[in-house]
């Protein structure tokens, strides 16, 4: 195991690194939770003989250096439900190729869902011991502890990948596991915010005033919590600030409300509220929005109807043709693959755009089994 923090020492392992076929990679990161925002703070990589802990918090490297690596197509990345680590290399510019997840392969060939640690446990006799994942990856230095978790989570890796391969292959599903591969080379997360802090459900029994209101709030604290680099719940509780949106007069007892970090207890805090309140509800006022009238509207009847049509539509779907063909599927490589295939979330996504987005593994899987159970497919998907 190498500890990576100097640049001299990245361009060095990314040159060898450049020359392999394969890397086992993960990532640890934090997500709003001892610091503000989608943070890197650990990249380990193993390409069979080396582990490299690369220290992206060390200002004496760019941790950019390594993604041309991460990014080239003739390398295979092996990995473990990759999703969130994906999202945030995309945020930060690097848009990895040739992914194998795992958390994947292992759902297609029937694994019922679980850790790393319980995988490797079950499928290779690995004993990984305690967990770090929750710790503060931001602590420098590292312990032994989070050390030895995190070359763990990519040492073992390329022997459970070789394990996985000769599965898929006894049960002829490569081109399924291909089909998904491919799939993650078309995702693109750079443009989803990974901060978003207003939500739809926070109108609860707001008015529009008052939902104006909690709006420029929320903004306010999302300001001073990245002016302290701390995650905004642990600066003040949202509930709080509906509350203030509502009730403002709750700004009287500022001082003694819980919920606050200390740091913002102050009169001058205080007043800079009360001018934020008060500007924000003469501006909701001007733009005509209501005292009375919810923010929260509840949906036309025309909406309605159309979302009741295509929920009985979705379920006339699974009864007719998706539900038999998962049971068949179910029936050949068991109940977690067919789940896995065909949820209930893809079923819905299908039958909504007629399976226009649908991988074209997943068509042929449709037809063939559509085929040998004599189901019409075309009320609900086209061109399979």
């Amino acid at each position: 195991m190498q500890i990576i923090t100097h640049q001299e020492e990245l361009e060095s392992i990314t040159e060898n690194l450049s020359n392999v076929s394969r890397i086992a990679a993960d990532l640890e990161f934090d997500k709003n939770y001892y610091r503000y925002g989608f943070n890197l703070c650990l990249v380990q990589l193993f390409d069979g003989e080396n582990c490299y802990l690369i220290d992206p918090l060390s200002d004496d490297l760019n941790i950019k250096s390594i993604f041309p690596v991460l990014e080239d197509p003739e390398i295979e990345i092996i990995t473990f439900a990759f999703g969130e680590d994906l999202r945030l290399l995309h945020s930060l510019g690097c848009f990895p190729k040739n992914i194998y997840d795992i958390d994947i392969a292992t759902s297609l060939l029937n694994y019922e869902p679980g850790s790393l640690t319980k995988l490797l446990d079950e499928a290779i006799d690995v004993d990984t011991g305690k967990s770090s994942q929750t710790s503060n990856w931001f602590q420098r230095p590292l312990t032994d502890q989070q050390k030895k978790y995190a070359a763990h989570d990519v040492l073992h890796l390329f022997d459970l990948k070789d394990k996985l391969d000769r599965e898929v292959k006894e049960k002829g599903i490569e081109n399924w596991l291909a089909g998904e591969k491919k799939s993650w080379e078309e995702d693109d997360f750079s443009d989803i915010s990974n901060n978003q802090i207003i939500r739809e459900k926070d109108k609860n029994d707001l008015s529009e005033v008052e939902w104006h209101i909690f709006k420029a709030l929320m903004e306010y604290w999302d300001e001073k919590a990245q002016e302290i680099n701390r995650p905004l719940f642990k600066m003040i509780k949202k509930d709080l600030l509906q509350q203030i949106a509502a009730k403002p007069r709750t700004l009287g007892r500022w001082h003694k409300t819980r919920g606050i970090h200390r740091k913002f207890k102050s009169d001058e805090i205080k007043e800079e509220l009360q001018d934020l309140i008060r500007n924000a509800k003469a501006e909701a006022l001007e733009i005509g929005l209501s005292e009375s009238e919810p923010a929260y509207k509840p949906l036309p009847q025309d909406k309605k109807q159309e979302i009741r049509q295509h929920k009985q539509l979705v379920s006339r779907a699974k009864d007719e043709f998706f539900n038999p063909i998962k049971k068949a599927i179910e029936d050949d490589f068991g109940k977690e693959t067919a789940t896995f295939l065909f949820s209930n979330r893809i079923i819905d996504e299908i039958v909504s755009n007629r399976g226009s987005n649908l991988e074209g593994y997943k068509k042929e899987i449709l037809k063939n089994y559509s085929d040998q159970l004599n189901l019409k497919p075309d009320p609900y998907i086209d061109n399979i």
